[in-house]
């Protein structure tokens, strides 16, 4: 009898399981642990994605702007004989005008006949009186914000042999000219939204020019250059000038025509140029996915709010700015 009680509580032990709430309270946690464990993998996905993302920003901000930057420093290399800065000097660092069938006192002097360098080439900003091109490759004010991007043209003497922005051979003494603007990632795309800063250069005289001297025409001037800045959403420029009482400000380059006109009117030497500084917005390649990420928000690029016109899209995105002066911006002849 006592044996076969004993094999009836083995039994009834072997047959013990779960109750309803203990399973209920391990489904919980299952699922709470579970749901910790994606959201710390959702987590490291995004922070991950960010590190990416910032790296890029990185390496195409700062990299690309101390590319462009270290051409600047040779602008206006040699133009001794016009200290003075303005948007007449002749050969002297910032193109803003160029000859044409009227005008002969510019920054660029030559071609002496059509046809003549366009417009379009020439520095720009957005505002009163400044028209974009409608020709491809030329000043169309491209980007990814409420204002239009600027367009910078300078020109130098090489100092030595080097490469111009387009990978060309330059020789000492041989003249340079170079411009900085927004163009679409593929050059030959009409339409979409995929940017990049791009440098066009003219082409160098294969022997050089030697000894130093202007040359009397300009060719290869006017491409879709090369893209040494991928993914720029915004490109921005100010002139720094200089006053006869010394006073020091910042123009935007539409400002500083209008600025220029103005003294030229009172019969008074415009301002002279003797810095720039540069700015550009770029962009990371994915979307991050991030919701900290606050697409609505006004930047402020150069001390100017500009607010972005993707709003849907949450690129990874930061401003990088450089300030330039001039060689021979400052001293007097």
């Amino acid at each position: 009898m006592k044996a076969s009680l004993e094999k009836k509580n083995n039994l009834n032990m072997s047959q013990k399981g779960f109750t309803l709430v203990e399973l209920m309270v391990a489904l919980t946690l299952g699922l709470l642990i579970s749901a910790a464990a994606i959201q710390l993998f959702l987590g490291g996905l995004l922070t991950s994605r960010m590190q990416e993302a910032n790296a890029e920003l990185q390496n195409s901000g700062v990299f690309g702007l101390d590319y462009v930057t270290r051409d600047l420093r040779l602008a206006n290399y040699i133009n001794t004989d016009f200290p003075n800065l303005n948007e007449r000097t002749p050969w002297g660092g910032v193109v803003l005008t160029a000859r044409t069938a009227t005008v002969t006192d510019a920054n660029i002097p030559i071609p002496a006949a059509a046809p003549f360098i366009s417009s379009g080439l020439l520095s720009h900003s957005a505002g009163t009186g400044e028209a974009v091109s409608t020709a491809q490759n030329e000043w169309q004010g491209l980007s990814n914000v409420s204002v239009a991007s600027d367009q910078i043209t300078i020109q130098f003497v090489a100092p030595n042999v080097m490469v111009n922005c387009e990978g060309a051979n330059v020789q000492a003494g041989d003249y340079v000219i170079q411009r900085y603007f927004v163009r679409r990632a593929t050059a030959t795309a009409t339409t979409g939204t995929d940017y990049g800063l791009a440098c066009d250069a003219n082409t160098p005289t294969p022997t050089g020019i030697a000894p130093v001297a202007e040359p009397a025409a300009i060719t290869g001037f006017g491409g879709a250059g090369e893209l040494i800045m991928p993914r720029v959403d915004h490109f921005t420029v100010q002139l720094g000038t200089k006053n006869a009482a010394g006073n020091m400000a910042y123009y935007t380059i539409n400002q500083y025509r209008t600025a220029a006109a103005s003294a030229r009117t009172a019969s008074t030497e415009p301002p002279r140029i003797v810095s720039v500084k540069l700015a550009v917005l770029v962009r990371s390649t994915d979307n991050t996915r991030n919701n900290d990420i606050d697409l609505t928000r006004s930047i402020n690029i150069l001390n100017q709010n500009v607010t972005l016109t993707d709003t849907t899209t949450r690129f990874a995105r930061r401003v990088y700015s450089t300030a330039v002066t001039f060689r021979n911006g400052l001293g007097e002849k």
